[in-house]
C-alpha cells in the first residue's frame, strides 16, 4: 500500500506529549557525528563541484538573454528619441505663426516628420529583426 493511502486512512493524531514540545539546541539537530562527516565529505565535495559547474552555463545563457534584452531596449530607446525629435518638429511647426498661415510650409513640415518616422521604423524593424539571430548565435557560443 502506499503512503498516501496509509496517510489517508490512518486519520488518528499523535498525542504530542511535554517532551516532545521542547526544541533540541540547534547544535544537535544540524551536527553530524563526526565518522558520518567524515565519510561523506569526497561525496559532498563531489557533488558541490559539478553543482557549481552546471550553475556556470546557465549563468552564461542568462548573460547571453540579458544582452539580447540589453539590444532591444537600446533599439527601443533609439526609436524613441526619434519619436521625440520628430515630435519637437511638428510642435515647432505648429507653433510658427508663419508655418500656420502657409499650408505648403506646414505640409513641408509635416511630411519631412512623417519621412524621419518611417525611415526610424524602418530601422528599428531592420535591426529588431536581427535580434533572435543575435541571441540564437550567442546562445550556440555558450554552448559550445
Amino acid at each position: 500500500m502506499s503512503t498516501a493511502n496509509q496517510v489517508s486512512r490512518d486519520h488518528s493524531t499523535p498525542e504530542v506529549t511535554p517532551e516532545m514540545t521542547h526544541a533540541a539546541p540547534h547544535s544537535t539537530v544540524t551536527a553530524l557525528p563526526a565518522g558520518v562527516a567524515e565519510a561523506s565529505q569526497p561525496v559532498f565535495d563531489w557533488w558541490m563541484h559539478h553543482w557549481m559547474d552546471a550553475s556556470h552555463p546557465l549563468a552564461r545563457l542568462q548573460r547571453a538573454w540579458m544582452e539580447s534584452v540589453l539590444e532591444a531596449v537600446e533599439v527601443e530607446a533609439e526609436f524613441l528619441n526619434a519619436y521625440a525629435i520628430s515630435n519637437a518638429k511638428v510642435w515647432s511647426c505648429l507653433a510658427d505663426a508663419k508655418s500656420l498661415s502657409d499650408s505648403a510650409s506646414l505640409h513641408s513640415c509635416y511630411h519631412e516628420v512623417a519621412k524621419d518616422m518611417a525611415n526610424a521604423h524602418l530601422s528599428r524593424l531592420g535591426r529588431v529583426a536581427e535580434l533572435p539571430e543575435d541571441f540564437q548565435q550567442r546562445l550556440w557560443e555558450e554552448i559550445c
